[in-house]
């Protein structure tokens, strides 16, 4: 079951895509055995660096040879289209994803994720023989563990209930048919993980160990658990039946799981170590952005560590601009951002007009969508000119000839505006695990569900529309809790697009996807005559989402042939 890539006697240390100069240096030192490793101090520590590379793995739920897994999520919800034809997304929206349980991304992150499960355990069973100082020791422990906690959050997210394995470091010989533990058995475990090594990580670490988890950190993995865990689709309307009941949710609801989840975040403000990274002056909203292009700032809790380079651009910008436009922004998006008075844009008074719809935005679209004829770096001219998007635009316009976006829209999100895929500056950016905006957004919606919206709810949400550079950023007083709820759920898309699968999570535990993925799926298609562009809208896709078979992964099915233990995800 979980034996399949565990390298059960010997490791490789292959740390050469998660590298950060501070503490992960990529150093080859091919096959070792356990005996050798542990026997040696650097060597011991080199092995917990290989465990953070596996990070990648589960990031990008795949393989990680390729980086393009990242905006699977992305582009699997109403937010995205997946450009490339061999995404797990383009199957998934179509509730016909390529190799139904066998598929390849459910079988990678399940794989991958155990791997890392397993690396920590075999480096708990061996690090007290190092030559380590106690107090390395014990820190380094509480960081195994932390990662062994984020994973099973990860599987948790995926499959629902899965084995859990303790510390125990299974081999060959062992029994591997384990059935699934259910959902409040994996909760109470990574819930208790996470509480005993906050405990002991520091606050914050010396800057050759940028990139290792803190307390903050495992506070923040635990306020986003605990907020996952509270939500509709597995605190209230189970819909499944005998054991699947309470493998995939709890079997019955508790409104207290909204407070404990408000409390958790509100845990992690506390400790005052996090604020928003704003900056109006510059221009409206240019804190998001700058904190996007940013390796180190006073909003990032804990990130997985990229090598400098230029990660975004390369895989997001146009052709035109040595990019890969991996993914493109729909229309129900581009519709869901404000005006920058805050206005919906259906609202009376938003100054919203349809024939010239990108002006006056919310600041935070400028900063995430590439629309036809936004500004971005020429390599040649080394100035900002128009990205051409109307259709048959030579080189990007909307089109099916690869590279073409499908929606009229391309995403730009933590791309720096001063370099194309393969030009211009480069950046050190890490890829997003927890940042404090998700902490006040998941405290506002967790308080707002437990006793409705206070002062410190209204608060939260206005801190992060002020940062966004809305004016005004007040939201209307005296809401009730549905109306907050909207307000809350709107600025968690828009704050949060394109960003580490946030908005299908979302609409998956607030059990929404159902409705928002069944249905046309709309861009803006551009035409040009003489200098004048003319824009109507069009639906370059019809999703299909089965429910409550796609809510969850299926348990790959090579997985299932060799664990009669096992029960499979319904629908699959």
């Amino acid at each position: 079951m979980i034996a399949a890539g565990l390298g059960l006697a010997v490791w490789s240390a292959g740390c050469k895509k998660a590298t950060d100069k501070s503490f992960l240096d990529p150093t080859d030192i091919g096959q070792i055995n356990e005996q050798t490793v542990f026997a040696d101090s650097a060597l011991s520590i080199q092995f917990l660096n290989s465990v953070y590379g596996e990070l990648h793995r589960t990031y990008f739920m795949q393989n990680g040879t390729t980086g393009g897994g990242i905006w699977a999520f992305s582009d699997a919800s109403d937010d995205g289209e997946a450009r490339w034809s061999s995404g797990f997304s383009q199957g998934f929206n179509l509730a016909n994803v390529a190799g139904g349980a066998d598929n390849s991304f459910s079988l990678a992150t399940w794989n991958n994720t155990y791997a890392m499960v397993r690396r920590v355990n075999v480096f708990l069973d061996n690090i007290d023989r190092a030559p380590l100082s106690t107090l390395k020791k014990t820190r380094l422990k509480a960081e195994s563990r932390f990662l062994r906690a984020y994973a099973y959050y990860h599987l948790l997210r995926t499959f629902g209930g899965v084995p859990l394995l303790g510390d125990k470091k299974y081999s060959l010989s062992d029994d591997f048919l384990l059935p699934r533990n259910s959902f409040a058995e994996n909760m109470s475990y990574i819930e208790k993980e996470l509480n005993e090594v906050a405990a002991i990580l520091p606050l914050e670490h010396l800057p050759e160990d940028f990139g290792r988890p803190t307390k903050g950190a495992a506070l923040a993995v635990k306020a986003k658990l605990l907020l996952m865990a509270a939500s509709p689709l597995y605190n209230e309307n189970n819909p499944n039946s005998g054991p699947l009941k309470a493998i995939l949710g709890y079997e019955s609801y508790d409104a207290s799981r909204w407070k404990k989840a408000a409390d958790a975040a509100k845990d992690v403000m506390n400790l005052g170590l996090y604020r928003l990274v704003e900056d109006n002056a510059t221009a409206p909203g240019y804190g998001y952005y700058d904190m996007g292009i940013q390796r180190k700032n006073s909003e990032y809790i804990f990130q997985i560590m990229m090598n400098t380079g230029r990660f975004y651009e390369q895989y997001l910008l146009p052709a035109s601009r040595g990019g890969q436009n991996y993914g493109n922004p729909t229309q129900q998006l581009v519709d869901d951002y404000a005006m920058s008075n805050g206005k919906l844009i259906t609202e009376p008074g938003s100054g919203y007009v349809a024939t010239t719809p990108y002006l006056n935005r919310d600041p935070r679209f400028y900063y995430t969508v590439i629309y036809n004829q936004a500004p971005w770096l020429d390599r040649t001219s080394q100035t900002k000119k128009p990205v051409d998007l109307y259709a048959l635009a030579p080189g990007d316009g909307m089109g099916t000839a690869p590279y073409n976006t499908v929606t009229g829209y391309l995403w730009r999100r933590f791309c720096n505006e001063n370099a194309g895929g393969n030009y211009g500056v480069t950046s050190q950016i890490g890829l997003v695990v927890s940042r404090y905006a998700d902490i006040l957004l998941e405290f506002a919606e967790a308080t707002n569900e437990f006793q409705g919206p206070n002062a410190e709810v209204y608060q939260a949400v206005e801190s992060i529309r002020k940062r966004a550079g809305l004016m005004p950023f007040e939201i209307a007083p005296g809401m009730n809790k549905e109306q907050m709820r909207a307000v809350i759920r709107h600025e968690r898309r828009i704050e949060f697009a394109a960003e580490e699968g946030h908005r299908l999570f979302d609409i998956f535990r607030w059990k929404t996807a159902e409705t928002l993925l069944n249905g046309p799926m709309e861009g803006m298609r551009w035409t040009k005559t003489g200098n004048t562009f003319t824009g109507a809208r069009t639906t370059f896709e019809t999703r299909k989402f089965n429910s409550p078979q796609m809510y969850y992964h299926p348990i790959p099915l090579r997985e299932m042939n060799k664990n009669n233990l096992f029960i499979q995800n319904p629908g699959w």
